[in-house]
């Protein structure tokens, strides 16, 4: 495989692994709590009826005048189809064959824990420890598919743990500062599909000599630590009316990994059982809640987020054995657009034990609208194929949502306590282009058909 083809292929994987960052960052997690997905996170930094506050704003610990811990599971059960054609180019000149590509549920289902701990030092001072996740999903495609080799299994896991100090002022306003490290391990697999439709040209002598059915075009698994911080601040306007606001700085983790493949072996690449760089950048936001109770029964609470996506422009990738010409090597164009989640739910409180709440929020995507003219050029000008491509990808089939959902508190004494939250999300169809040169020339055209998901979370509080 020559050097064209070579960067062509590690091209092709690399976009595969960032965009699983890249999704992970489009579907941001807002799983953090059990009573925050009952109110469709709305007011999250703001609200601190448990320690979960912790995850949103540093400020909350002031909120608990005894050590407080709070820990639960979220399921998630997303679902994601789609359905279009695939067209491969050649290899003899002037040659397409043009296949089905459907896929259904290949966004894979996941456990989200968290813990959190709030305690007080004195009457000014206090202290937090939050263990949750800010980012993370995987997408896993059958290896049949025959768009295998634009996206097959793609992976990304992240851990926050974030250790905070909060000073409180005259039990009025409260302000709180946290260092937040995080874990991301992610690791991607592209391959050529089994049953490769071309096998048989490709198998002649004269052309390759051999099949390609299953081969892998690249896989690559890396993982790296990142530090970041955030600042809150909670305004407790009266014995029934508060507002928060909170900025969690952005991250830019540096994973470093393996990459092996069946389709360039050594001396011809430098890419067999060799080392990688890659850094996601993975955006700011800005948090705002507004949270009042009415009476003894009813409340409502408000909330805004805005997510700083347009520090997602590219993707650079740093290959040390890959020599000149390849370093940096720039991977994909995203072009993210920064976003905004707008949520708002209420809270009725059947009596001392017993809370009900419910909540809706409308969350934009990330993924640009509309085609990626730059790539629809420079194909052109390299292989003579006028193609739209779109900027939303199989790898990140991002798209606006919805939110709907219902949760509840059980007080069982006046130290412990339940909570339970469910939640189904759905977005709009959309439509995906994207293209890729190896094995050959590969064009997937098509769109979700369904874009959805179940969430189920439950926690347990404690205060001492």
């Amino acid at each position: 495989m020559n050097k064209k083809y070579l960067r062509h292929a590690v091209l092709a994987a690399a976009i595969g692994s960032v965009s699983q960052g890249a999704m992970a960052a489009g579907f941001y997690l807002q799983e953090t709590s059990a009573s925050g997905l009952g109110r469709a996170f709305a007011a999250e930094n703001t609200i601190g009826d448990n320690a979960s506050i912790l995850a949103r704003n540093p400020a909350g610990s002031a909120l608990f005048d005894t050590y407080t811990i709070s820990g639960g599971l979220t399921y998630v059960d997303p679902n994601i189809d789609v359905s279009g054609d695939v067209t491969y180019f050649g290899p003899i000149p002037g040659t397409r064959t043009t296949v089905r590509a459907d896929a259904d549920d290949y966004a894979t289902s996941a456990w989200i824990p968290n813990g959190y701990l709030a305690a007080p030092i004195n009457d000014e001072w206090s202290w937090g420890l939050a263990m949750y996740t800010d980012f993370g999903l995987e997408t896993d495609f059958p290896d049949s598919f025959p768009a295998a080799a634009i996206a097959n299994q793609t992976e990304l896991l992240t851990v926050n743990i974030q250790p905070s100090i909060a000073y409180d002022i005259n039990n009025t306003f409260s302000i709180g500062a946290s260092i937040n490290f995080l874990y991301a391990d992610a690791t991607l697999k592209t391959n050529i599909p089994t049953d490769f439709v071309l096998d048989p040209i490709f198998s002649n002598p004269a052309v390759l000599g051999r099949g390609l059915s299953g081969a892998s075009v690249l896989k690559i698994e890396g993982d790296g630590w990142d530090v970041s911080w955030t600042l809150g601040a909670l305004w407790r306007i009266s014995d029934n009316t508060r507002a928060g606001i909170s900025y969690h700085a952005k991250y830019d983790p540096k994973l470093k990994g393996d990459v092996s493949s069946d389709l360039i072996p050594p001396p011809a690449a430098p890419f067999d059982d060799t080392s990688g760089n890659l850094t996601l950048d993975l955006p700011d936001t800005l948090e705002l809640g507004f949270y009042h109770r009415f009476d003894n029964q009813w409340a409502v609470a408000v909330g805004y987020m805005w997510t700083n996506w347009e520090e997602f422009e590219r993707l650079e990738a740093f290959i040390p054995s890959a020599g000149e010409g390849f370093n940096p090597l720039l991977i994909k164009e995203e072009n993210f657009k920064s976003g905004s989640r707008f949520s708002l739910a209420g809270e009725y409180f059947y009596n001392d034990d017993i809370t009900v709440r419910f909540g809706y929020a409308y969350d934009q995507g990330a993924a640009r609208d509309g085609f990626n003219r730059h790539e629809q050029e420079e194909i052109l000008a390299t292989t003579g194929l006028d193609l739209p491509i779109t900027w939303r990808t199989l790898s990140i089939p991002d798209t606006d949502r919805q939110w709907l959902t219902l949760g509840g508190t059980y007080q069982y004494n006046e130290k412990l306590s339940v909570d339970a939250g469910i939640a189904y999300i759905w977005g709009d169809d959309e439509r995906i282009q994207e293209y890729t040169p190896i094995p050959v020339p590969t064009y997937y055209d098509g769109g979700t058909t369904k874009t959805e998901a179940w969430l189920f979370s439950a926690a347990i509080n404690y205060r001492f």
